[in-house]
């Protein structure tokens, strides 16, 4: 995108402040978004612990920074703040009378029961917008039970259609569920902060793993629901389009063939060498080839044997139907598109790469993504310049164990 002086306005939420109280992955990565949008994000941990996604990977930059953690956190500031007390819950009820926006995804009626629900907070702050994150909702048979994205993907049926012809259940490989959580959670906040005009009085936004996952599968649903149907696990096809997968090849790589319209398909016959198809009933629209899936696949299977990847390549894009080599995440990250687009960024003072913001605008662009804190790195900025706290009280709430400080030594204690 071409570099205009507008992009150095103000980003889209500067003068936001957001108290977060999330924690693992969903909550997490709508407010580093949030935080990427310009938006004041205060995270508030446990001392001693910290967010458990701290702990979740590999270890990056120490003995507890995790990928996951990094990957989820930048642009934020931490606060350790023990909420089992009741000068901590004072404290976190003082921080919101701050902020715009508060997020959790504790199991249902956690914080309500610290004074920390949404009925609680908006008498402290006019025009809250209080997001709850939760497994299964704030009511129902199992809301609380606890999950994460791995139970998740199995109780809502992404599982269950994911995986070989005739094998079992597979897991997706990204973490959809916590992370479609987290999108839905981002755009049901936004939408109520463009609301807050209309509705001054705040709202409580609440959305639940269990509907985020059901409507990633949406285009599933109408036949399911209306028509008792069931979605077969079909490996590298498709349950509703044909031909619509990745083909092995020669030289055991594999192309992506996505002909999912009939102009596509009577390409696809042609770049095959098979322009007969084109009238063959058995084939003639979607619904036939569906029908006659078998048949069809079995054929085109040992076609696609018949030459290299990069031969398929080249052939399928002078026919103009849509295709692609399916990739592995270390090739995808530096293919000649993703390195144009700077799909991954460096953060800013350390020799870590992350996902960037995928959003992008003609009158503002995100700056530097500065490192996830360490925990409580902002404890003394934000009780000190946030809430006004003399410095002796903030060591004598530190001597009391209601709140901690920052220090690479916390990583240490937490670690052990």
């Amino acid at each position: 995108m071409a570099a205009t002086s507008a992009q150095t306005a103000a980003l889209p939420l500067t003068g936001l402040r957001v108290l977060d109280f999330s924690h693992a992955a969903a909550g997490p990565f709508a407010t580093m978004f949030m935080a990427d949008l310009g938006a004041e994000v205060i995270k508030v941990e446990k001392p001693g612990r910290g967010d458990g996604a701290r702990y979740m990977g590999e270890p990056m930059l120490g003995p507890i920074e995790s990928d996951y953690y990094l990957a989820l956190n930048r642009n934020k500031k931490s606060v350790l703040l023990d909420l089992s007390t009741e000068d901590g819950r004072v404290l976190a009820k003082d921080l919101a009378r701050t902020c715009d926006v508060v997020v959790q995804n504790f199991r249902p009626g956690v914080l309500d029961r610290h004074g920390l629900g949404y009925e609680d907070l908006r008498k402290v702050r006019e025009g809250l917008v209080y997001c709850s994150i939760s497994a299964f909702g704030s009511s129902g048979p199992w809301r609380n039970r606890p999950a994460n994205d791995i139970i998740m993907q199995s109780v809502s049926g992404l599982m269950g259609i994911t995986g070989e012809v005739g094998g079992g259940p597979v897991r997706i490989g990204a973490p959809i569920s916590d992370y479609a959580t987290g999108l839905f959670a981002l755009a049901g906040i936004l939408a109520a902060l463009h609301s807050r005009e209309a509705q001054p009085e705040g709202q409580h936004v609440e959305i639940a793993m269990l509907d985020a996952s059901m409507a990633m599968m949406a285009n599933y649903i109408p036949s399911v629901a209306t028509l008792g149907k069931t979605i077969p696990r079909l490996g590298r096809g498709h349950a509703q389009i044909v031909p619509y997968q990745a083909f092995l090849c020669s030289d055991g790589q594999y192309v992506m063939v996505g002909a999912f319209t009939n102009g596509f398909w009577r390409r696809l016959c042609d770049a095959v060498g098979r322009p007969e198809w084109k009238d063959d009933p058995r084939f003639t629209s979607n619904a036939d080839r569906l029908a006659n899936r078998d048949v069809l696949m079995s054929t085109l299977e040992q076609i696609f044997l018949g030459r290299t990847r990069e031969e398929w390549l080249a052939v399928l894009e002078l026919a103009d139907v849509p295709n692609s080599p399916v990739l592995e995440l270390n090739d995808a990250i530096v293919s000649e598109q993703a390195m144009h687009n700077g799909i991954v960024q460096k953060i800013d003072g350390a020799d870590l790469d992350v996902i960037k913001l995928p959003v992008e605008s003609d009158r503002w662009r995100p700056g530097p993504a500065t490192v996830p804190p360490v925990m409580g790195e902002h404890t003394d900025e934000v009780l000190g310049g946030l809430l006004g706290l003399a410095e002796e009280r903030i060591d004598a709430l530190v001597e009391a164990g209601v709140v901690a400080r920052a220090g690479r030594e916390a990583r240490v204690e937490a670690a052990g």
